[in-house]
């Protein structure tokens, strides 16, 4: 088991030289970053639910937190 870890590591120290981290991060941050249209979506359906959790649960006035 000692003996795979060991070859892991290996693979993974000699895998980071030859792959640049910049570009690599560049690359991941474009494949995973949304585009507007689908923030917009997000936000429109956040709002859905910030409304609706809104009426269910309105604020309550501090007399009526106080009531038994």
């Amino acid at each position: 088991m000692r003996l795979i870890f060991g070859v892991l590591a290996i693979a993974l120290i000699g895998a980071s030289w030859v792959v640049c981290p910049a570009s690599l991060r560049d690359s991941v941050t474009r494949s995973v970053t949304p585009d507007a249209e689908t923030i917009a979506d997000m936000r429109a359906g956040t709002e859905v639910i910030l409304a609706a959790l809104t009426i269910q649960a309105p604020d309550l006035g501090e007399d009526e937190r106080n009531a038994p």
